[in-house]
């Protein structure tokens, strides 16, 4: 199986399993959106290799080294049914 269909498959499983669980009430939406994110650039980044053709040898570069300093959405509470 080629390794873009099979990330493909992963990136669709995992965002329908994050559906269900927003869905639910498992896990809050920008839960799901922080972990799709995540899975998209670990998706992608094995998309990428290294121009030097080493493995391991490329600087990696920090996703967000103080979680502080990003800002955050601050939704209102949806309304009670």
């Amino acid at each position: 199986m080629p390794i873009k269909l099979k990330r493909a498959l992963i990136g669709a499983v995992v965002t329908v399993a994050l559906a269900a669980a927003v869905s639910y009430g498992l896990i809050g939406q920008e839960t799901a959106d922080k972990l799709q994110t995540q899975v998209n650039q670990t998706l992608s980044e094995g998309q990428n290799p290294p121009a030097s053709g080493q493995p391991g040898t490329g600087t990696p570069v920090p996703q967000n080294p103080d979680p502080q300093a990003a800002p955050t959405e601050q939704r209102s509470p949806a309304p009670a049914r």
